[in-house]
């Protein structure tokens, strides 16, 4: 062997050992111990016995929905403690309950549950069956639950809104003159009728509706309400007049 061979391996077998660097060890313990002690403390926190609910508070003006109802939904909802509730889940069991038509949950520290609630108004009933709620949308609450004294609306599938629309215009017209519009009627060409409380039809056809509305309440106030008992109808659907269909009444 060669005396420059010899030397390199001499060199090579005694090159200094790096050590393992202590700081960066003390670091890596110090991290998993933190990692270890979330897990287990996120895992501690999510048991059921740990932190739990013992407190409901629901808020709003509750008329078709009471309190105990609500209670009872969110307790069967909820499973775990404080940091275990999934808020997303007992809103979307609130908001299937009839009359609901929102709600929001939030968590309370260190047990509550707070829930508020916007209840449904109902604005017709709809002869196909349900409730028409003040956005033109169709609700099936329990029957039994049903406001007294609402309209009913009597049209095409899918027409709702237009219909809902049409209903609070003509019931600002209306209402001055002391009755009420006890049914709305649109038929398949888009004609609307309406039957007010006194039992009186009034045809209003598929075009100028509003213009149309206004002119018979001007009449009626004016010339009809004084005849209004012996009324069936009055035909709307003429220019510059209307046509006065009278009741046979009974004479004897």
């Amino acid at each position: 062997m060669s005396t420059r061979a010899s030397q390199q391996a001499v060199y090579l077998q005694t090159k200094p050992w790096m050590p393992f660097n202590n700081g960066i060890l003390r670091r890596v313990v110090v991290v998993l111990a933190v990692v270890a002690f979330l897990v287990w403390a996120v895992n501690e926190l999510r048991q059921p016995d740990t932190l739990p609910i013992k407190k409901i508070h629901a808020l709003g003006s509750f008329v078709k929905v009471d309190e105990a109802m609500l209670r009872t939904v969110i307790a069967e909802t909820i499973e775990g403690g404080y940091f275990a509730v999934n808020v997303s889940d007992v809103q979307r069991a609130v908001e299937s309950l009839p009359w609901i038509t929102s709600a929001s949950v939030s968590r309370i520290w260190p047990d509550t549950i707070s829930i508020s609630v916007v209840e449904e108004k109902a604005t017709a009933i709809w002869a196909k069956g349900g409730l028409v709620n003040h956005q033109g949308a169709i609700i099936l609450p329990f029957e039994e639950s049903y406001p007294v004294g609402l309209p009913v609306f009597d049209g095409p599938v899918g027409m709702e809104r237009n219909m809902t629309e049409f209903y609070k215009t003509a019931k600002q017209v209306i209402a001055p003159l002391g009755i009420e519009i006890a049914s709305v009627n649109l038929d398949s060409r888009g004609a609307y009728t309406l039957e007010l409380s006194n039992e009186i039809n009034v045809l209003l056809g598929r075009e100028k509706i509003e213009s149309r509305l206004e002119r018979f309440a001007r009449v009626y106030k004016k010339v009809l309400v004084k005849r209004a008992a012996e009324i069936a109808r009055i035909d709307m659907r003429y220019s510059n007049g209307l046509a006065v269909g009278w009741r046979k009444l009974n004479k004897g």
